[in-house]
């Protein structure tokens, strides 16, 4: 893939391969285009140039959103969490469970709480309180909630 911002090429001609369960390091100098890449793979940026790719198909990102439902995660240095929120609340923020209530919807809280334990186990980590304050957890817990 390729990126420009104006007449600053960003990215030239990249080219890498990822298969299902690896990670993939990138090391460079600043500037050498590491977070543009990233940005590109996860969403926040659409190639100039190029083609993404997953399992043979090409993919075309309008949001991080759309990279997500493709099963493309970034975890950023910040996180992106609320630490005086719920761990439930900080799994499910911005695409809450719903449950009809009359003419309303309301957070399906006991649904989300199953959902974010399960899914939170299968990356082991046992969640003891999905209500916890996502900053009294360890460092660690809080990059396997940010990319869970």
């Amino acid at each position: 893939v390729s990126k420009f911002f104006g007449s600053v090429i960003a990215l030239k001609n990249i080219s890498t391969s990822v298969n299902s369960g690896e990670v993939l390091c990138l090391l460079g100098d600043n500037g050498a285009g590491k977070s543009t890449l990233i940005k590109t793979i996860s969403g926040v940026y659409r190639q100039d140039e190029g083609q993404l790719l997953l399992e043979g198909k090409e993919l075309r990102f309008d949001s991080p959103r759309d990279a997500l439902d493709c099963g493309i995660a970034t975890v950023y240095q910040d996180l992106a969490l609320v630490p005086l929120m719920s761990v439930t609340r900080n799994f499910f923020m911005g695409r809450e469970p719903q449950k009809s209530w009359g003419p309303f919807s309301i957070f399906d809280t006991k649904l989300a709480d199953r959902v974010a334990k399960e899914k939170m186990a299968e990356i082991s980590i046992e969640i003891r309180d999905p209500h916890q304050a996502v900053g009294t957890m360890s460092g660690g817990e809080r990059q396997c909630l940010a990319i869970a």
